[in-house]
């Protein structure tokens, strides 16, 4: 059986969105109405779209998150639940927000607990002298 989706025309006409925004789009619509809503991990999209790195997906999703067309909150390893509702996509976001920020709390702790140790009179300074190797 084949079936179909339709999109409206303003997708495939908007100037701000890559090929690869637009068809990463696509692919994660098309899943919305799955039984356990629209859950893709990062191969499958990388697979689907022909794009190389991990990186570049990331970094499309997050465009598109940006101009406010989907918003994904990580479920597994590499895997992300995608919601296209506007209240749904208000609290992905607030929920990514809060997770980056403990994120940066933590690292700062950590390279704050660094620096302190590098300062210690105990610690070695090793420089390395001339050019490249």
């Amino acid at each position: 059986m084949i079936f179909f989706e339709k999109f409206d025309k303003d997708l495939l006409n908007n100037k701000n969105l890559t090929a690869n925004e637009k068809v990463i789009y696509i692919i994660c619509k098309s899943f919305e109405n799955a039984p356990n809503g629209c859950r893709i991990s990062h191969q499958y999209l990388l697979d689907r779209t022909g794009i190389k790195t991990k990186h570049k997906l990331i970094k499309c999703l997050d465009r598109l998150t940006m101009f406010g067309m989907l918003a994904r909150k990580q479920i597994g390893q590499g895997t992300c639940h995608y919601v296209f509702e506007k209240n749904q996509m208000q609290h992905y976001i607030k929920h990514n927000l809060n997770k980056r920020s403990k994120i940066s709390r933590s690292k700062n702790r950590t390279s704050r607990k660094l620096s302190k140790a590098l300062l210690d009179p105990k610690v070695i300074q090793i420089h390395k002298k001339g050019g490249s190797v």
